[in-house]
Formats: C-alpha cells, structure tokens, sequence
C-alpha cells in the first residue's frame, strides 16, 4: 500500500527545486501541480446528477472515491508520494478528509513579497498594482494558496512548515525534517547535480503556458537575488507586508 501526503505551498517558493531533490529518493515522489482535488470535486459533484439522486447508491459510487489515490498512482513504483496541490482549502480538505482521515500537510512557504516580486519579475505586467491584487485573490494563484495553508493551520491540521530559506541554505537539514515527518529512512541526495523536474517519466510542458515558470538550475543550489523593490512598488509592498501566515 502506498503512504499518500500532501504538499501545501505557495507559488514561486521552491516547489519545483523541492520536487527535482526529492524525485531523486527512492522512497519518495514529489508530484507536479495536481489534478486531483478537481478530480475528487466533479466525482462529488455528480453525486446531484438526476440519475445517481433517482438511485442513489452511494456506497458503490464512493468505492469510486475513496480509490481514487491509488488507482491514480497505481503505475507509479514507489511507496510515498507527496502529491502537490491546494488541498488546505476548506472544500478540498473537506473533500480529502472524507478519503484519508487523517492526512499529513508539508507546508513550503516564502515571505508573500517576495512570491509576488517573483511573478512580475517573470510576466513584466504593464499595471503592477493591478496584477498584485489579481494574484491574492481566493481563486487566483497566491490567494487560494494562501487560503489553503491558513485553513490548514487554523483546523490544526497535521503539518510541518518548511521555509524557503531553510531549503536554500540548509537544504539537508531540511530534507532530514521532511524524511523524519513521514517516517521514511533518509537517503543522501546529491543537491549539486539536480535535474529538471520529472516524476514518472514526464515533464512539465510550460509551452502552454504564457511564462515558462518551472526551470530551475541543476549545478547548485542557490538564491536568485533580486530586490523586491525593483519588482513591487511602494504602496504595494506596505498594503502586503503584514500579509504572511505568520501574523494572523
């Protein structure tokens, strides 16, 4: 049987470099964004389909659900995996909750300031102010990120909180802590050759994309230093700073 757990984190906090180190394990995968919560929403969402309410038979339908992990990872040949997504949201952890009982949250997590420098670095958006407010809002890529990790810490939830600082300066160190929160055995992972993210023998494909967001250097592990203030203006980074997780 494989141990299923569940990454929380913000955009543009490490993700991609977390998962390209651990996809190294033999142990552990690190999935890219998932499909999965969307796919767990519409299972339940057909549950209001006139022909399941005309005979509902919810125990079979929910064979469905509740194997809805394994049979998804059913080719992937490793006992733990860390599935990525916004699972913290009240719905999604709702719905995850009624799968495993009891899951287990790594939260990564990078000051909101500096994830927000990171995407207008990246887009170069002709009204900055603009596609700040856009980001945090609940639906939109920071916001329901950030709705996530606080519901999971206001339910008190099963979690670990890594920080992007500690996986870029004391990255083994923090492999150990997220080894010894799933119970696995710690493997040694050579963090000066890495790799593209892949697991499970694909790629992400950012030619979809408008911004190729998921390309991360393999030779070392290192900040990419820029200052927030060439990116944020002003008032933006002084309406926003007291944003972190931390604070409510």
């Amino acid at each position: 049987m494989k141990e299923y757990y569940f990454l929380c984190s913000l955009p543009r906090s490490g993700n991609t470099l977390l998962g390209s180190i651990l996809n190294q394990s033999k142990n552990i995968r690190l999935t890219a964004n998932s499909i999965l919560p969307e796919i767990i929403y519409q299972l339940f969402l057909l549950k209001e389909n006139q022909i399941f309410t005309n005979f509902p038979d919810h125990k079979s339908y929910n064979n469905i659900i509740k194997n809805v992990f394994n049979n998804y990872y059913q080719e992937w040949n490793v006992d733990n995996i860390i599935t990525r997504s916004t699972w913290g949201t009240p719905t999604n952890l709702q719905l995850l909750k009624s799968i495993i009982k009891k899951p287990k949250f790594i939260i990564l997590y990078r000051p909101i300031l500096e994830c927000l420098a990171s995407f207008i670095k990246i887009e170069k958006p002709l009204n900055v102010e603009l596609r700040c407010k856009q980001l945090l809002e609940k639906e939109d890529i920071i916001g329901k990120s950030l709705w996530g990790i606080k519901n999971i810490i206001a339910n008190e939830e099963d979690h670990i909180v890594i920080n992007y600082d500690d996986l870029i300066k004391n990255t083994n160190n923090t492999l150990k802590k997220i080894f010894n929160y799933l119970q696995v055995e710690f493997e040694d992972i050579d963090t000066n050759n890495l790799k593209q993210f892949s697991t499970n023998n694909i790629s992400y494909n950012d030619s979809v994309l408008p911004f190729n967001l998921h390309t991360i250097r393999t030779n070392k592990i290192e900040f990419n230093k820029y200052n927030i203030k060439d990116y944020l203006p002003p008032n933006i980074i002084k309406d926003y700073s007291n944003l972190d997780i931390w604070k409510y």
